[in-house]
C-alpha cells in the first residue's frame, strides 16, 4: 500500500503544476520542497513601486502555457521595453546602434511569483512540505520509497520535478539503479541559469530612456555580457538588470561599475542593488558534479520518458522538448508528465 499516488520532488513551478493537475484529477499527492519557500528558480523581490524577478523575467509570444496561467490567475502584464538603441562594448569601447534589437516579450508587472502564488492557491492545505530536502528514492517493485529528512513516504511513483543533475548530485537517486544512458544524461545535462549571477539595479528614473537608449547593452568581455530594462510600466520603478558567469568576486560593483561605463555618471549611484548567484544557491545548482555546456541534453529522449518502469519521471524545464529553460517549458515538461499519467 502507498502513502499517496504520487510524491513530486521540488515546488518550482513545474512540481506544483504536476501536482495541480493530478489533485485536479482526483489522485493523492504530497510534494517535498528542500527550500523554505515554493518557486525554484521563480524569485520575485519587492521593491519600492514594483517587483524584481531575480529569475526568469520574461515570457515570449506563442507561449501559450505561460499565456493560459496568466490568464487563469488574472495577472497584469505589460510588455518588454524596446524603444531605443542598444549598446555594445567591446575592447573598451562602447558603441550604439541605431535599433532596437530585442524581440517582443513579456514581463511580469507584479512579478513571475504570481505564478506560483496561483498554483500553489490551488492546491489542498498541507500538499506541499517546504525544508523537507528528499535524501534518497528507492524503487520497488510495485511502489517507491522516497526518504526525506522527515521521515518515508511511499507512492506509485515520483515525479523529479528538480533539474536532473542536481537530483543526482544530491544522491537522491543512484546512477547505478538507472539505465545507464539515462544515467549519463542526467548526470551531464546542466541547470538552467546554474552559472549564472544575476544583478538588478533599481534607480530613482529610467534615464537611459531620456537618452533614447532601450538599457539593452551587450559586452563579450564584460563581467554581465547581457544588460536589459527591467523596468515596470512607464518606467517605475526603474531598473536595469544584467546577467554574468558566476562566480564574480564583487558582483555589485563589477555591475555598477559596468553600467556606469555604459550609460554614464547617473547609473554610477543605484538606490539598490540585488544579486543572486544561482551557481551558489544549494537546492539549485549541483556542487559535486559541477557545472557542464551539454547543452544538446536538453530535451533528451533519455529523459523525456520515464524510468524504473514508469516509477520515475523527469520534469524540470530542462527536459523539455518546447523552450527548454524558460518557464514554457516548465510547464511543457510538467504537461508531458501528466499526459503519462491521465491520458486514457
Amino acid at each position: 500500500m502507498s502513502d499517496v499516488n504520487f510524491v513530486v520532488v521540488g515546488a518550482g513551478i513545474s512540481g506544483l503544476a504536476v501536482a495541480d493537475g493530478l489533485i485536479r484529477a482526483g489522485r493523492s499527492v504530497r510534494v517535498f520542497e528542500a527550500g523554505p519557500t515554493l518557486g525554484g528558480r521563480i524569485r520575485s523581490v519587492e521593491v519600492p513601486g514594483g517587483h524584481a524577478d531575480l529569475g526568469p523575467t520574461w515570457f515570449w509570444p506563442g507561449e501559450q502555457r505561460v499565456a493560459r496561467l496568466v490568464d487563469e490567475f488574472g495577472l497584469t502584464i505589460h510588455d518588454q521595453w524596446a524603444t531605443g538603441d542598444a549598446l555594445v562594448a567591446a575592447d573598451g569601447v562602447v558603441r550604439r546602434l541605431d535599433r532596437p534589437v530585442m524581440p517582443p516579450s513579456y514581463r511580469f508587472t507584479n512579478g513571475a511569483v504570481g505564478l506560483i502564488d496561483g498554483l500553489a492557491g490551488r492546491l489542498p492545505s498541507g500538499t506541499v512540505t517546504v525544508d523537507c530536502p528528499v535524501t534518497r528514492i528507492e524503487r520497488a517493485d510495485d511502489h517507491v520509497t522516497v526518504h526525506t529528512t522527515q521521515g518515508p513516504s511511499t507512492a506509485e511513483a515520483v515525479i523529479a520535478a528538480v533539474p536532473p543533475s542536481l537530483a543526482m548530485d544530491s544522491g537522491m537517486i543512484d546512477p547505478d539503479h538507472l539505465e545507464p544512458l539515462v544515467a549519463e544524461a542526467a548526470s551531464s545535462i546542466p541547470v538552467w541559469m546554474g552559472g549564472v549571477t544575476k544583478a538588478v539595479a533599481i534607480y530613482p528614473e529610467p534615464f537611459w530612456r531620456h537618452l533614447g537608449l532601450s538599457g539593452t547593452a551587450f559586452g563579450p568581455d564584460q563581467p554581465f555580457g547581457e544588460v536589459h530594462d527591467m523596468s515596470g510600466p512607464d518606467g517605475t520603478p526603474a531598473m536595469l538588470f544584467g546577467f554574468g558567469q558566476a562566480p564574480l568576486a564583487d558582483p555589485v560593483g563589477a555591475f555598477a561599475e559596468q553600467l556606469t561605463a555604459l550609460f554614464g555618471p547617473k547609473a554610477a549611484q543605484p538606490a539598490q542593488v540585488l544579486v543572486v548567484d544561482w551557481g551558489q544557491q544549494p537546492f539549485t545548482a549541483p556542487t559535486r558534479l559541477g557545472h557542464t555546456n551539454r547543452y544538446d541534453l536538453y530535451g533528451s529522449p533519455h529523459l523525456t520518458k520515464p524510468s524504473w518502469a514508469g516509477r520515475l519521471h523527469w520534469a524540470s524545464t530542462e527536459t523539455a522538448t518546447t523552450a527548454p529553460g524558460h518557464i514554457e517549458g516548465a510547464l511543457a515538461a510538467a504537461e508531458r508528465t501528466l499526459g503519462a499519467f491521465l491520458t486514457p
